[in-house]
């Protein structure tokens, strides 16, 4: 069931999510199972491996060294690069007014929103007179980064360095 689970799912799942799916409050259980998927796949060898993407939250990925023959067949999502840029202010500096974004980016930013909320990559709310915006869990799936803000501005600082 776990491993259906993590197979499905469109983004990391945690402990929690994982008992009420097994219909437990052993937290120690779930654990358990985890333990013996992730032995499963380290003894099968295969381009498949159970990973922990943070505060108790796993998914399964592929190993990178099968990442370059796979690559062609993995839906890529077309974001503009002006589009990509926004989304990366946005990750770096969430929660962020799009008022502010405009200020930094230019009035291009609006159009960039809209194509951003449609694909699912962040999130907006009213804030008086303008939006708050923030990344998604679907953002933080898709690039393989935990869904917490710190995090994913840390993980920006290591790939600039």
């Amino acid at each position: 069931m776990i491993e259906g689970a993590l197979h499905v799912a469109d983004h990391p799942l945690s402990i929690g999510e994982l008992q009420d799916l097994l219909g437990t409050s052993s937290e120690t259980y779930v654990r358990k199972l985890l333990d013996e998927l992730r032995v499963e796949y380290g003894r099968k060898g295969g381009p498949m491996a159970l990973v922990e993407c943070g505060r108790d939250t796993f998914r399964l990925q592929i190993k990178e060294e099968y990442m370059d023959r796979l690559e062609r067949i993995v839906p890529k999502v077309r974001i503009s690069r002006g589009a990509l840029k926004t989304l990366a202010m946005i990750a770096y500096k969430q929660n962020l007014t799009q008022s502010r974004l405009a200020e930094l980016r230019g009035n291009r930013v609006y159009e960039h929103v809209r194509q951003l909320q449609a694909l699912g990559f962040i999130e907006s709310r009213p804030f008086g007179r303008t939006r708050m915006l923030r990344t998604s869990r679907r953002f933080a799936a898709y690039f393989g980064v935990e869904d917490d803000m710190d995090r994913i501005r840390e993980r920006i600082e290591e790939l600039l360095r």
